[in-house]
């Protein structure tokens, strides 16, 4: 799910703030590793 979210914030779809609380640490996690 950290990819699915992390893939949708870099396309502009998303922003870290629409991210739902329990994903946000991991979709972090995979942000600064890609």
């Amino acid at each position: 799910m950290g990819r699915f979210y992390g893939e949708r914030i870099k396309a502009g779809e998303l922003t870290l703030d629409d991210v739902p609380k329990l994903w946000r640490a991991v979709t972090e996690k995979w942000l600064d590793s890609n």
